[in-house]
């Protein structure tokens, strides 16, 4: 599994004003749902969101939630994370990779998010839980309350003769 997303920032006359491409790191607890979905106990991605840190991840790829409250950086103001329904998502079988690409978008209107972005990530919220799917850090970008801020997220599953992987 690879995934990759782009991240653009735009007035909201329409004006590209940033732009990211990154590749994401899938958190154990991702993996762990995702592994959880084969059982069908395990719960969809329903939100993305941002946050403030660029730390890099640790080895255990254990970080549990994308964040807005660390010591000597302002916090986002209004909302980090916006719901993602079903519909936005798309698949699709690119047999000449031999892969299922997933595809994913989702904005943060102009009121959301104010301030420096730094990372993202895809979550699965149910009602007695929040899993942080993956997480992705870039480049700041600053957010105003004339941006909206849109991530594209492509997500592909490879099949066929996996041998390869081991």
């Amino acid at each position: 599994m690879q995934a990759r997303v782009k991240i653009e920032l735009r007035s909201t006359k329409g004006e590209t004003v940033a732009e990211r491409e990154v590749r994401n790191s899938v958190m154990r607890a991702g993996a762990e749902m995702v592994a959880r979905l084969f059982s069908g106990s395990g719960t969809p991605i329903t939100h993305m969101g941002v946050g403030i840190s660029d730390l890099p991840e640790t080895e255990s790829f254990t970080t549990a939630a994308l964040s807005n409250d660390l010591e000597g950086i302002s916090p986002l103001g209004g909302e980090t994370e916006a719901p993602i329904s079903p519909q936005a998502f798309s698949l699709e079988v690119d047999e000449t990779r031999r892969v299922v690409r997933v595809r994913v978008r989702g904005t943060l209107p102009a009121d959301a998010a104010l301030g420096t972005v730094r990372e993202a990530g895809l979550i699965s919220r149910s009602d007695d839980s929040t899993v942080l799917y993956n997480r992705v850090i870039f480049a700041p970008i600053e957010k105003g309350d004339d941006h909206e801020l849109t991530l594209f997220w492509e997500v592909t599953f490879p099949y066929g003769d996996l041998a390869w992987s081991q």
